[in-house]
């Protein structure tokens, strides 16, 4: 068979490292799916997110595996639980993805509309938090102290500008420029809005815009300075034109750089407590030549260790007119241009509470044109009629934009002197201003945001049911069938005893009933075939037993029936008549020597069929050994052998004290017979836990492995010249008899002969 290429295996492996890393930059970088709304559109932001990159890897990495494992053109079986895994992951996963994603729209929706909503009533926001129509409202209180003048308008239109530039609303529909996040499984999350505020007068021209970059401000003059009018709101409004430079990244080349670093960082420029700044003005626009500023930090420390404005311990109250006044107060240069503007009539200012926006807006293509900003966009959009904007005007309705993941709006309110026009001449009063709003959101990526925690919870419950069900289809079906196939392979050899029958369903429980019962029937058959050739194999060899003892005993009765028949031949020949007596002595002892053979192999025979009743005799085994080798001392002194006796105190034993005796004659008459001339026994009688255990070791050659394993068979016997005669019962009915006694018999060799032993 052709195996799957190495290449696959490498392709996809670097595909799961390099998805594991962009896994890691997702739990470390972020966990949003979407970031903060920049304007992007959502595909753009999903298809650069790591987590979906990670995916995308993953899923590659398993498309890989799956075009190599069928091109390898292998025909084998995929395992049950991978596909189970598999259809599981498609059911539960798949049902997963579905849900959430018809989540997702459907919660894009229901904040599509309070988006559109909001964008909606988004004009009439701006006009309420700038306060322009104070200055047509006749019976406003503020109207005949100073709202009457023209830079107060154009200072309304700022403030309207920076105090709109960046909008959000909550779920509740409400508008908040603050983040809130409540612990709940759906956020309360502030739905972003990037928003544009433009201005234009009755003629169609824009008079200020978002994209503008101006610092705006009370001021006061030189005149008014002296005086310490700064202790009362500002009588004059102005701007500057702060786009000088705006990209650059030094003081040199962007004078204003300073101001912009402030306010990045803080949204304020609250810790510039005056600017005293030296042009001339354009209207209310104002150009500075030379400009100083004032910061709280530098005049804290002039008024705590100044005696005038100390109104208690530890308590200042101060107008900052009064600590320049003291002559103390450094004004920090910000730019001196004074040289290029010689022959110019340059006025001195001070600024009060100056204030300034950052607008930030990304690109966007509308009706297949790219433009660089919203603000941008709104600025080129040619309008049917200016003076037909209004807040609800079709036309700006029919300009909205009906997509979950941009939605555009524009809007727009009209300025005019109602109070002032006499109705009765008919007609409409005459447009002074108009102000034009566009607002962009995203409900779709709105939605990804406060779904979020369902995402990770519904995530892990699906996860959690996956891992459930395919552990309980792993556990109760696949496991007890993959079980009973590896013992049926094994040849039925292993015994399947699953560890709770109960927690298995029914089919597989069924098969573990059946597989049990023909396990059971094999067993059986097994042992009874077992029985049968062991049967057999102890037939084979109790045949082969007799034939050999039948040999052996036709064998040991030869000898001694061929010496009695040859001698009473002779004696019913009178052959030799002088040698009668002896003739008749010599039959006499092989008829004994036969008449001993035949009764031990009667004895050896009732031995091994467990037919001999022992008894329960309570003897000295010291005194018996002692008086079985008194006995062999005539032959012992004849070879000159010394005998050793290593015994514990009288030792008594309970045992048949017979058969007991007939054994350690069987093993002192050998030891005195095999041990050659002037040669040496040790006998030994010890005791410990095992039992009681006699020895008899004497000097010999040593046995061989084949005699050491034969020597208590029964007939078998050394080598004639070493064995010196014998029947070969001997040491078999010994055998017999130790292990009737419950003991064993044992033989070994030694540095100097054989020892002989049994233990009781």
């Amino acid at each position: 068979m052709k195996k799957i290429s190495k290449g696959y295996y490498i392709a996809a492996a670097l595909l799961t490292i390099w998805a594991i890393v962009d896994f890691y930059h997702y739990l470390v970088i972020g966990q949003d799916i979407v970031d903060y709304y920049d304007g992007a559109n959502i595909i753009r932001k999903l298809v650069g997110n790591s987590l979906v990159q990670a995916l995308v890897k993953i899923l590659l990495a398993d498309i890989i595996l799956i075009i190599g494992r069928w091109r390898s053109k292998e025909k084998t079986s995929i395992q049950s639980t991978t596909v189970i895994s598999l259809l599981l992951i498609v059911s539960i996963m798949g049902t997963w993805l579905v849900s959430m994603f018809t989540l997702t729209v459907v919660t894009a929706q229901e904040i599509y509309d309070q988006l559109y909503s909001a964008s909606y009533r988004f004009p009439e926001n701006v006009d309420l938090s700038s306060g322009l129509k104070d200055y047509y409202n006749k019976s406003s209180v503020r109207y005949g102290k100073q709202h009457e003048r023209q830079d107060w308008f154009e200072y309304s239109m700022l403030t309207a500008i920076s105090r709109n530039n960046e909008a959000s609303i909550h779920s509740s529909g409400n508008y908040d420029n603050y983040y809130s996040d409540r612990s709940k499984l759906i956020r309360d999350v502030r739905y972003p809005m990037e928003t544009a505020v433009l201005f234009y007068d009755a003629n169609g021209n824009l008079l200020h815009s978002s994209e503008d970059d101006i610092m705006y401000f009370h001021y006061y003059t030189q005149e008014e300075w002296d005086a310490g009018m700064d202790s009362t709101a500002g009588l004059h409004y102005g701007w500057i034109d702060i786009s000088e430079g705006k990209n650059a990244d030094n003081w040199e080349d962007d004078p204003y750089l300073r101001f912009r670093t402030m306010y990045s960082g803080t949204h304020s420029l609250y810790d510039i407590k005056a600017m005293r700044v030296t042009g001339y003005f354009e209207g209310t626009k104002l150009v500075p030549v030379v400009m100083h500023y004032i910061t709280e930090t530098l005049i804290w420390p002039i008024v705590e260790n100044d005696d005038q404005f100390s109104t208690g311990p530890n308590s200042y109250s101060y107008i900052v007119s009064d600590v320049d006044r003291t002559g103390k107060l450094e004004w920090q240069l910000q730019f001196d241009r004074s040289a290029e503007y010689k022959d110019r009539d340059l006025v001195t200012v001070y600024l009060d509470c100056p204030e300034m926006w950052d607008y930030k807006s990304s690109s966007l293509v509308y009706n297949g044109v790219e433009y660089e900003s919203l603000a941008a966009l709104t600025e080129k959009l040619d309008f049917p009629s200016w003076s037909d904007v209004f807040l609800y005007s079709n036309e700006f309705r029919s300009m909205g934009r009906f997509k979950l993941n941009d939605l555009l709006v524009f809007g727009g309110w009209e300025y005019a002197d109602y109070e002032g026009f006499d109705y009765a001449t008919g007609g409409e009063p005459e447009t002074e201003y108009i102000l034009v709003t566009a607002v962009r959101s995203n409900p779709l990526a709105c939605a990804i945001s406060a779904l979020r925690n369902i995402y990770i919870v519904t995530g892990i419950l699906a996860l959690a049911l996956f891992l459930v069900v395919y552990s309980n289809i792993k556990k109760r079906l696949v496991q007890p069938v993959a079980d009973v196939v590896a013992a049926m392979e094994d040849g039925w050899r292993n015994i399947y005893h699953p560890e709770n029958t109960l927690a298995m369903w029914y089919e597989a429980e069924k098969l573990h009933t059946n597989f049990a019962a023909e396990q059971d029937r094999r067993r059986m058959k097994d042992n009874e075939i077992t029985r049968l050739n062991t049967a057999l194999e102890y037939s084979k060899v109790a045949e082969e037993n007799r034939r050999r003892m039948t040999s052996n005993i036709a064998h040991e009765l030869k000898t001694p029936l061929a010496v009695i028949h040859s001698y009473a031949e002779g004696l019913k020949e009178h052959i030799a008549e002088d040698k009668r007596d002896k003739y008749i002595d010599v039959i006499l002892s092989e008829t004994e020597r036969t008449d001993s053979m035949v009764l031990e192999m009667l004895d050896l025979s009732r031995l091994e069929a467990g037919k001999v009743k022992l008894s329960r005799d309570d003897f000295s085994l010291v005194s018996l050994t002692q008086a079985i080798f008194e006995k062999l001392e005539m032959a012992a002194q004849a070879k000159e052998l010394q005998i050793e006796f290593s015994f514990p105190d009288d030792f008594t034993m309970i045992a048949d004290e017979s058969r007991i005796t007939q054994v350690i004659e069987n093993f002192a008459t050998n030891a005195v017979k095999y041990t050659p001339a002037g040669g040496h026994i040790l006998v030994k009688i010890q005791t410990g836990h095992s039992g009681t255990t006699f020895s008899i070791e004497n000097d010999s050659e040593p046995l061989s492995d084949e005699a050491l394993s034969k020597v208590w068979d029964t007939f078998y016997r050394t080598d004639e010249a070493r064995s010196g005669g014998g029947t070969g019962l001997g040491l078999a009915i010994a055998k017999n008899i130790v292990e009737l006694h419950g003991g064993k018999c044992s033989v070994r060799n030694t540095k100097t002969g054989v020892e002989f032993s049994f233990t009781i």
